[in-house]
């Protein structure tokens, strides 16, 4: 499979413009739904990221030797 289209190209792209003529959906609407789906995206991975980034400190706390007093 060939490389993601970006939402400029996808939007110029011309069959999916005939598609979102039939349709009857302006090709701004498009875009801009293609732009709130990426920026919900780019949400999720950030938080998935730094889920997993506090998960790992939290293993790496636990892993740690207990100190004990001299």
């Amino acid at each position: 499979m060939g490389e993601d289209m970006t939402i400029h190209e996808a939007a110029a792209d011309p069959l999916i413009g005939q598609v979102l003529k039939a349709d009857g959906v302006p090709p701004g609407a498009f875009a801009q739904l293609l732009q709130s789906a990426a920026r919900l995206r780019a949400a999720e991975l950030e938080r998935a990221v730094s889920t997993n980034d506090n998960a790992a400190s939290a293993d790496a706390a636990v892993d740690q030797p207990e100190k004990l007093p001299d």
